[in-house]
């Protein structure tokens, strides 16, 4: 007979995290390369050698094939010291107002045309870019798990629930708004807004803050200083205006989805992709419905709740709580993009921006993305040891 014990480590869920996270990282390639297969022989045309959006997204796993193993075996009591945490911070802040410093703009950067969002790093004349908001979504749930983590017994009181991490969070807010990136924004407050809940914030200060800040939301986003998101909100409720023009994208999308019917049409055999502009993008989704049909979607979002299941498994069961905030704060970006841009993609809510992990060009995007998963496998795997040497008492002390 084998005992409950022993199935237990036949059976580690942290292997099986990681195994998710590398066919979801081989399915986005494959899926990149097929959606940038064409759009990627033009810009080589162009511009010579440059960096395409797979090259892209395959540098970046040659990356993580190094810090991978490093963040999955790291000391997560590191990020339990304040001076780590902070410097993470105050690294982060910097990094995010380099867009603004000329030497870290393109060549040929136009001012008043282009947003200030990538740190451009040029080697020769080529240039590679990196967009810093995306180590916002890993930093930011460090810095609340561990600020409130402190402040457990005392989130009731304002100067150590609710205003250390409205402050960290507003500074990163102002900043990817002057990078005027206003899905950003939006993704970041809500990962703080879930983690503060998750805590045990009180319930009033997220009614005064949604006092203060939803009409200096509505002014952002209404009117002529709503700037595009206006025009998708627009476009989006009235869906019979400008067919050819902004919403083309999305109709076209719609289109490449439908086409693709159950088993989808193949991979590379697509050809309704071709006509969604920047499909490698933000709409990568569509070429993969149309190629691997309705039955890819279902396998693709099996996956991501599986990623998630696993990850809230181990958030109920422990027992430490900075654990707990930290996992729920590195999945929750993953999932809620995941769901955004596929409702995005299928027409059901309105234009945002925001990418879709794991498989959006973009080597920001993955990086960052692939960091969180790592650290979320380093949760997961100290849960599981934990469990086999205390079969009895489950969960995670932090060690």
């Amino acid at each position: 007979m084998v005992s409950l014990h022993e199935k237990r480590q036949v059976f580690r869920s942290d292997y099986v995290l990681a195994a998710i996270v590398m066919l979801l990282t081989l399915l986005g390639l494959v899926t990149l390369y097929s959606a940038s297969y064409l759009f990627a022989l033009n810009q080589q045309w162009r511009f010579g050698d440059g960096l395409t959006p797979l090259n892209s997204n395959i540098m970046v796993c040659a990356v993580m094939l190094v810090m991978f193993p490093v963040l999955v075996f790291i000391k997560l009591d590191t990020f339990k010291q304040g001076w780590v945490v902070f410097a993470l911070v105050l690294f982060t802040v910097l990094i995010n107002l380099l867009p603004f410093v000329p030497f870290f703009q393109k060549s040929n950067f136009e001012q008043g045309v282009d947003v200030r969002r990538w740190i451009i790093f040029r080697f020769g004349e080529r240039e590679i870019s990196f967009q810093p908001s995306e180590a916002i979504k890993v930093v930011l749930p460090m810095y609340l798990a561990y600020i409130l983590d402190k402040n457990s017994e005392r989130l009731n009181k304002f100067f150590y629930g609710p205003l250390p991490p409205a402050f960290v969070t507003g500074v990163f807010c102002l900043i990817v708004l002057w990078q005027s990136n206003f899905s950003e924004i939006v993704l970041i407050s809500i990962i703080s807004f879930a983690v503060c809940f998750i805590a045990g914030v009180r319930f009033r200060w997220f009614a005064l803050a949604a006092v203060v800040f939803l009409p200096i939301v509505y002014k952002l986003i209404s009117g002529k200083g709503g700037g595009h998101w206006y025009q998708r909100l627009e476009t989006f409720f009235s869906p019979d205006q400008d067919l050819l023009g902004s919403r083309y994208q999305t109709e076209m999308s719609m289109e490449a989805i439908r086409s693709g019917g159950f088993l989808g049409k193949g991979i590379g055999q697509g050809n309704v992709k071709t006509s969604v502009p920047e499909v490698h993008g933000d709409f990568v989704f569509a070429s993969y419905a149309e190629e691997f049909g309705l039955f890819g979607v279902f396998i693709h979002l099996v996956l991501v709740g599986l990623f998630a299941g696993i990850v809230f498994q181990v958030i109920w069961k422990s027992r430490d709580r900075f654990s707990q905030l930290l996992a729920f704060g590195l999945v929750a970006p993953i999932v809620i993009q995941t769901l955004l841009n596929v409702a995005v993609v299928a027409n059901a809510v309105p234009t945002t921006g925001v990418a879709l992990p794991f498989v959006s060009s973009g080597g920001s995007s993955l990086l960052m993305t692939l960091c969180a998963s790592a650290l979320l496998v380093n949760l997961v795997r100290r849960h599981v040891l934990s469990s086999v040497q205390s079969p009895d008492k489950e969960g995670w002390n932090g060690r």
